[in-house]
């Protein structure tokens, strides 16, 4: 299946979800792409919905730098929002992204939509919209690659550290 009919059966759910005007907040680097590619493909449906951007880094636990936290362009307060990742592993980055929605606001209900989940959680955190489920080991690491940075869409599972 391809990454096109993953979000477009993705985008479909949140239809069916009966979520209205949902915000739907990509997480960079390629979570904020799928986050457009789903939103085209609501606005296609005539289906009202925010798409944005959050930034996570000043809310991550493992980052000893003090960066700057930065507020939504638009408020998360009482709406129903969904959070946008390639790839959920642990949850921490999710985690991370949570509170840094809160820190804007308070949102009715925060749902997560992920392309690929690879197991292996630390944290209680599970994805509402899953594109696809691919179990891994601890020592492979997937790569989500979209063809507006990648020049090509494709989902690969590599061992860590192997070069192809």
């Amino acid at each position: 299946m391809t990454i096109d009919k993953i979000l477009f059966r993705l985008s479909k759910e949140i239809i069916e979800s009966h979520t209205p005007n949902p915000y739907l907040i990509g997480i960079p680097k390629r979570g904020d792409l799928l986050a457009q590619r789903i939103s085209k493909n609501l606005l296609n449906e005539y289906f009202k919905h925010d798409v944005g951007s959050i930034n996570y880094l000043p809310f991550r636990d493992d980052l000893d730098e003090s960066i700057e936290k930065s507020i939504l362009e638009i408020s998360p307060e009482d709406r129903d929002v969904i959070l946008i990742d390639d790839v959920i592993y642990t949850g921490r980055t999710l985690r991370a992204s949570i509170e840094a929605v809160i820190y804007s606001g308070r949102p009715k209900t925060i749902a997560l939509l992920c392309l690929v989940d690879r197991g292996h959680r630390e944290l209680p955190i599970t994805p509402t919209f899953i594109g696809k489920n691919i179990p891994t080991n601890q020592n492979e690491y997937v790569s989500v690659f979209l063809n507006e940075i990648d020049e090509e869409d494709k989902v690969e599972v590599k061992l860590r550290g192997s070069s192809s």
